[in-house]
């Protein structure tokens, strides 16, 4: 009875996360690739949403409460970062509440949201692991993909008013030494003495290279469930729902039936003078479970606690010097690290709110035990006691698993409260990432490239002769261009028929005269910003008078961020279809393009440090050739390409044929000429700053020498 009562409590708290996710699927997960995304650049605005912060909360509380092995903390930071975008927006459209648009008119616009979610992001890893510093190095090192300092101080404030805040709500945490860090106060055993001796860092260091290689295994079982799920159960809602009750199932069975067939019961260790205060309150929590009164089952206070819990024990039931040997032994902590881990690794990605970080650690916590408990039980009084090795196991497959550095080592700093053990930790951190980037991504990038996000890293990889090869190779041909002055039914046609954001309007001639985005052409559509004719006479070259249409002024055109006017809900009667729509006073004049010749390499440089979503290709004449998104510039794109296409690029590595150089004759009283204006009026008229420019004079001659065009007589004008 008891393991159907568990079985069904279990499934039930799992039934109602996921039915949480079914309503809002953005819930689903930690969030933390999706705010990563949105955060570079991607529009993913449906994940910032209200409902979503409802539902990934609640489902939180259900999806811990199913006994899954997963997390609260990487779900808060999505929390925390909707909160953020909901503060800068001043509304919400789901729950019907709106503030002035005068008030926030300067906050509602995607730069501003993505500092303010930069700032909930910071304030929700916080919150979680009561580590101020580490939020905001951990939105610095894996969120915000544009930093600055203005955002490092609102950040910083951020993360203040949070511990601030937990404070007062938990005032005995706040003054308990075990109740302030997250992972419980780690003591100094020796009188002021680290835990560890200096001869044991290549010990440390061999962890951290294990753990990389976990965390890498960890990643690639990942992988693999998140392309079965891709394939075959994320287009319907109930396959994805019927897979997270096999694998609550699952997990509920193992962790019922493990510690139950461990027959072996450990006696409570009794207190003594050298028991701590946050000992003595983890014996209260070890699980009796088929033991005498006095006893514990070591299985069951690793299963049927919580994740903090289980922790805890591993961190701080002390094992050193001979002492405490039996509290955590090596069956129960093989027997809890392997089938954890595993299901740790196919559990991420369900439906339901999961995080990464407590799996992680805990596993890691577990692994770290096992080898201190090993060399405890061989090297008595030698070596550093068992909770020093669990920590250091923790940070091992964390920074195997999400490649961390700086981060992740400060986070577990502030979450110990033991600075002694900075060393190690930089070590572990370090030997984690450099071994599992040998092998292959981080979880949170390999998750956003298998969901198809074109997120750009910082710098272009290199891909070989693609780096250099011209930006046309690439770039999306066939562009749709707008004229200045366009007809009201090709601008409703061109809407309807095109899923573009972004429209590039030539003049008469061809060449490009702006770029206009398809959220302006909507309002002009809605608030019927028409131009019509002023009489039916044409001009003499054909051309059609039109009087001049209302002005709509920025407020009018962005007060309804992020939702604007959609082109499906816009509707014309037959007589506004032949009216004229100028789009000269709303488009951009000079929007940022490139030379069809400018290389692939600096094209991605500057997409990526200016943020822009399009880029308009031209050719030497100012004719539109292509226009370059987000899409085509993502790398995983890219390197498919070049793979694809490596071999034709190789052979067509030839010198471009240039026309035939023409030299002139050189005029010889050019020179002198130009000295004696030199010396004479441009010395006498020019001011101090002038004089001592960096332009050499002698090449601006040697350019009037060799040229012949009908311009020569101003270029002198303009060297003199």
């Amino acid at each position: 009875g008891a393991f159907f009562s568990y079985q069904f409590f279990c499934l039930f708290f799992a039934l109602m996360a996921g039915g949480l996710c079914w309503r809002e699927p953005a819930a689903a997960g930690s969030g933390i690739p999706e705010i990563k995304a949105f955060l570079n650049g991607v529009n993913l605005s449906y994940v910032v949403r209200m409902p979503v912060l409802v539902a990934k909360v609640l489902g939180m509380c259900f999806s811990c409460s199913a006994g899954l092995p997963l997390g609260k903390e990487g779900p808060m930071i999505h929390a925390g970062s909707i909160i953020g975008g909901a503060v800068s927006q001043g509304n919400t459209i789901s729950f019907g509440f709106d503030t002035s648009w005068n008030i926030f008119q300067d906050l509602r616009n995607d730069h501003t949201k993505r500092d303010y979610i930069t700032f909930g992001a910071a304030a929700g890893v916080a919150a979680a692991f009561k580590a101020p510093i580490g939020g905001i190095l951990l939105t610095l090192e894996e969120g915000a993909s544009f930093w600055s300092n203005s955002v490092t101080f609102r950040s910083f404030i951020c993360a203040v008013i949070t511990q601030l805040t937990i404070n007062l709500l938990f005032p005995k945490d706040s003054v308990s030494s075990s109740g302030m860090f997250a992972f419980g106060l780690f003591e100094n055993f020796y009188d002021g003495k680290s835990n560890y001796s200096i001869y044991e860092l290549p010990i440390f260091a061999a962890i951290g290279c294990a753990g990389g290689a976990l965390g890498a295994l960890f990643n690639y079982f990942n992988k693999l469930m998140t392309l079965y799920r891709k394939k075959h159960l994320n287009a319907y809602k109930w396959k994805r729902m019927v897979e997270l009750c096999s694998i609550t199932l699952m997990m509920s069975f193992i962790s019922f039936i493990l510690p139950l067939c461990w027959q072996v019961c450990t006696p409570i260790p009794e207190v003594d003078t050298f028991t701590t205060q946050q000992e003595e309150e983890l014996l209260l929590k070890l699980v009796q479970f088929q033991c005498e009164p006095g006893y514990y089952n070591q299985l069951a206070s690793l299963y049927f606690t919580s994740g903090d819990t289980a922790m805890r024990q591993l961190y701080h039931f002390r094992e050193n010097d001979g002492y405490g040997l039996s509290s955590f032994t090596t069956g129960p902590l093989i027997l809890f690290f392997i089938p954890y881990f595993l299901l740790a690794s196919i559990t991420s990605g369900v439906m339901a709110p999961a995080g990464l970080f407590v799996p992680t650690f805990l596993s890691g916590a577990a692994l770290g035990r096992l080898i201190g408990h090993w060399l405890n039980t061989l090297f008595p009084g030698y070596v550093a006691d068992s909770g020093t090795y669990a920590l250091i196991g923790a940070a091992a497959i964390l920074g195997g698993v999400a490649r961390m550095t700086i981060a992740g080592c400060v986070i577990v700093l502030e979450a110990c409260g033991n600075l002694t053990y900075l060393l190690p930790l930089m070590l572990t951190f370090a030997v984690a990432r450099y071994a599992g980037n040998a092998i292959n991504e981080p979880m949170y990038d390999m998750q956003i490239h298998l969901k198809e996000m074109p997120f750009l890293e910082g710098s272009l990889h290199s891909l070989g002769l693609l780096n250099y090869q011209p930006i046309s190779k690439i770039m999306a041909t066939g562009v749709v261009t707008l004229n200045e002055i366009e007809k009201v039914k090709r601008v409703m046609e061109v809407l309807s028929t095109t899923s573009h954001n972004g429209f590039p309007v030539v003049g008469r001639d061809g060449r490009l005269r702006g770029l206009i985005l398809r959220k302006t052409l909507c309002g002009l559509l809605k608030y019927k910003a028409y131009s019509t004719p002023i009489s039916a006479t044409k001009n003499a070259d054909g051309g059609i008078p039109l009087a001049q249409a209302a002005t709509f002024f920025f407020d009018t055109l962005e007060k309804h961020y992020p939702n604007y006017p959609d082109v499906r809900a816009i509707k014309l009667i037959d007589k506004e279809m032949n009216f004229w729509l100028d789009m000269r006073a709303h488009m951009d004049p000079s929007p940022p393009t490139l030379n069809e010749a400018t290389s692939l390499r600096r094209g991605y440089n500057l997409f990526r440090t200016m943020g822009f979503r399009h880029l308009v290709v031209v050719d030497g004449n100012l004719f539109v050739v292509g226009i370059i998104t987000r899409s085509d510039m993502n790398e995983h794109r890219l390197e498919h390409f070049w793979h694809s296409e490596k071999e034709q690029m190789q052979k067509e590595m030839t010198i471009d044929t240039l026309p035939t150089a023409i030299a002139y004759e050189v005029k010889q009283n050019v020179l002198p000429e130009f000295r004696s204006r030199r010396s004479g009026s441009v010395a006498s008229n020019t001011t101090a700053d002038t004089i001592e420019t960096d332009i050499d004079l002698e090449i601006l001659i040697n350019d009037l020498e060799v040229s012949d065009s009908p311009n020569l007589k101003l270029r002198k004008k303009i060297a003199s």
